[in-house]
């Protein structure tokens, strides 16, 4: 007979990671069983067997499950229950990313929003292609550093592919430290080939979509949106350092 007290424990931990009653059970079922088919499963467990399938496809997401055959026949086995402290160890590695995260960027730019706060950044909103032309020329250009974060394929709704070239001989012309991230099409492709030795270019994830640019330069963070055809640019240095420290963390790893 099972330990009523034992078997509750193990519940509350594996619910307290995340896990699914359905995946509890199927996990236990499997320490049980052994190799086993999901029809004996849902006979051991008492759990239709379209749960048992989900239960199980997440428990193999999770690095917990394996599967075999045995000739026709498809066998499904629990991991080492050690394989539990990684999953843990993995959470423990994201939460703390996104306690740094939310530490070194979200919090500032909260605070920026804070009518409370003294001393606050300075917050200017441009609307057009002329507002969005305005920020680049009389703003961002007059940096020495800047990073930016976006896609082309947005920025060319707004202004021409020739005319967002032109920058290219601007950044020369200013000796500006110019970094890009971009989505990785082949319209942005194009675009760091013909600024190659001027702008340095990396590529997000494929599956990646940015749909407005940030832009980090010196002091400043601009938000743009191409789609609604606006910038939004804030002006402080806690926030700008913030936001850079993100994205040379994001360029590091790319």
């Amino acid at each position: 007979m099972k330990n009523k007290n034992v078997s509750e424990k193990v519940d509350k931990a594996l619910l307290q990671l995340n896990f699914t009653e359905k995946e509890i059970v199927t996990y236990v079922a499997l320490l049980e069983l052994g190799s086993s088919t999901v029809q004996n499963i849902s006979r051991q467990t008492g759990v239709n067997r379209v749960s048992i399938y989900e239960a199980i496809a997440e428990l193999k997401s999770k690095g917990l499950v394996a599967e075999s055959r045995k000739g026709k026949k498809k066998l499904f086995v629990a991991e080492d229950p050690d394989a539990i402290m990684e999953l843990l160890r993995a959470q423990k590695a994201k939460l703390h990313a996104e306690e740094n995260n939310l530490a070194n960027a979200i919090l500032p730019m909260l605070k920026a929003i804070d009518v409370r706060q003294e001393n606050k950044p300075q917050i200017k909103f441009f609307e057009g292609k002329e507002g969005i032309e305005k920020v680049f020329d009389e703003y961002i250009l007059k940096q020495r550093d800047v990073i930016n974060c976006g896609s082309y394929e947005t920025a060319t709704k707004v202004v021409s592919f020739e005319h967002e070239l032109k920058y290219f001989q601007k950044i020369k012309d200013k000796k500006i430290f110019y970094r890009m991230l971009l989505e990785d099409t082949p319209l942005n492709r194009k675009f760091a080939e013909a600024g190659k030795g001027v702008a340095h270019t990396k590529y997000l994830p494929p599956e990646t979509r940015m749909s407005p640019d940030l832009v980090v330069a010196g002091p400043l963070v601009a938000l743009i949106s191409y789609d609604k055809e606006n910038v939004t640019l804030i002006e402080d240095a806690s926030i700008a350092q913030a936001m850079k420290m993100f994205m040379d963390f994001m360029w590091e790893r790319l």
